[in-house]
């Protein structure tokens, strides 16, 4: 070791005969190759020693200037002495690796599948659709090509098996590390879920609340309060709640003045952190069209028919996020679809679909954890159309109409939503009586007519 000592650098034998039972000491003020280092280090430690790659190479041939070790085991000591160059290392059965990229594979749980849709309620397949495409896995590719191409101009892909779930990255030191760092934040992120509790109610309006209903004397009164809860703020036709002062009860109530309530559905889904719940609630439908006609030789065409169909009814796609500090972040986009002339219905054969009144409403709220969210506004005009006649003779073509009659009846109906989302932690004990299961009461249980 005269060339090290020579640069002002010692090694000090403390203890033992193997280099694994010493502590080592460095110090060099005046700049030395790192390779220098390692020759003697080698022939100290009887290391074998392995460079993998060009720009490890590089490195080693360049100085170090200054250095300052003091009484550290073997591997701490090869830690900080490659660190001082971004270069990694291995030390196995007395063979030294040092590379300055490394391979590694991180796991990541999420679906292999691509969502994408189209929430348009005149869409003409009965799938429920939400007008978005999202590509995890795309944008995942995306976000890491750009943390490697800023934390390094040169940098290599990443290979990506979304099947597996598993994400390779070749990188520098520096790369892996930002890698990692985002890697983990983002399982943490995809790890959280949120159940969300919802109540759909319908109000016939009516006669003195033929503009819906009356939200500015929205409170509620609770049992042994002098005083009326009102909501922690108010938005238009938004109100949230704390779910400790919310009362179904007092709701239903209020919402009875108003005109005759109906509770349309009861919903509870639970959802992953960002992704999208679907909540639809109508019928499906059908009719056929002709899609292609061609002509024969005999001059006769042929007609080939196509069976399409058409949602009418409520459709709520809700979308969480769940902030840093716990708060819930909700895109809700509720859409409620009607039929403009109910005696299309009638019509036995359909070329085209039923035409329809759609009423939307998109809001974006902040709400804590267990809050309430009371939702209104969409008010549609919904028509009925009753057939009253003889049993049998009714349905007889041609003497059908002398033995019925038709009445269509009209009535405003406002929808109203009762959101209630709540953060699921896996690390505490809860029941499905925490997250609102139970027997709920029936609206003549809280004798609302």
């Amino acid at each position: 070791m005269k060339k090290v000592l020579f640069f002002v650098l010692f090694i000090g034998i403390l203890f033992g005969m193997d280099c694994k039972d010493r502590l080592f000491s460095l110090k060099i003020e005046n700049p030395i190759p790192l390779k220098d280092i390692l020759k003697d280090l080698s022939s100290e430690c009887n290391l074998n020693v392995i460079i993998k790659d060009k720009k490890a190479h590089q490195l080693i041939n360049s100085n170090i200037e200054f250095i300052n070790i003091k009484n550290e085991p073997l591997d701490r000591f090869l830690k900080i002495l490659f660190d001082s160059k971004n270069l990694f290392y291995t030390l196995k059965d007395n063979v030294l690796s040092i590379s300055f990229y490394q391979t590694k594979t991180f796991k990541i749980d999420f679906i292999p599948n691509t969502i994408t849709g189209n929430s348009d309620l005149n869409s003409s397949t009965n799938n429920i659709k939400t007008r978005y495409s999202f590509d995890f896995w795309r944008s995942l590719e995306n976000n890491l090509i750009n943390i490697l191409k800023n934390t390094d101009s040169i940098y290599k892909n990443p290979v990506i098996d979304k099947n597996a779930g598993l994400v390779t990255i070749t990188g520098t030191k520096k790369q892996l590390k930002e890698i990692k760092k985002y890697l983990d934040t983002l399982n943490k992120r995809l790890r959280k879920e949120v159940f969300i509790d919802v109540h759909i109610y319908s109000v016939e309006l009516s006669s003195s609340h033929k503009t819906g209903i009356d939200w500015s004397n929205f409170s509620l009164s609770l049992p042994n309060v002098s005083k009326p809860i009102r909501a922690r703020y108010l938005l238009g036709r938004e109100s949230v709640f704390n779910s400790a002062t919310f009362n179904l009860n007092a709701f239903l109530n209020f919402l009875a003045k108003n005109g005759n309530v109906n509770s349309i559905s009861n919903p509870k889904i639970v959802t992953l952190n960002s992704q999208k719940a679907i909540i639809s609630i109508g019928d499906t439908i059908y009719y056929k069209y002709a899609s292609k006609i061609t002509q024969t030789d005999n001059g006769n065409p042929t007609v080939e028919y196509k069976i399409e169909s058409k949602f009418v009814g409520v459709l709520l796609d809700i979308t969480p996020q769940i902030s840093d500090n716990g708060e819930i972040i909700l895109s809700i986009n509720p859409k409620i679809s009607s039929f403009k002339d109910i005696a299309q219905l009638s019509q036995v054969n359909r070329d085209m679909p039923p035409d329809t009144k759609d009423n939307t409403l998109m809001s974006v709220v902040k709400l804590k954890n267990n809050e309430t969210l009371v939702l209104g506004g969409l008010i549609t005009n919904d028509e009925q159309l009753k057939v009253n006649g003889v049993p049998v003779l009714k349905e007889i073509p041609l003497i059908k109409y002398l033995f019925s009659s038709k009445e269509k009846i009209t009535s405003k109906k406002e929808l109203v939503f009762v959101i209630t989302p709540h953060i699921i932690d896996f690390n505490s004990k809860k029941t499905l009586k925490d997250y609102g299961y139970g027997k709920l009461p029936t609206l003549e249980d809280l004798d609302v007519k």
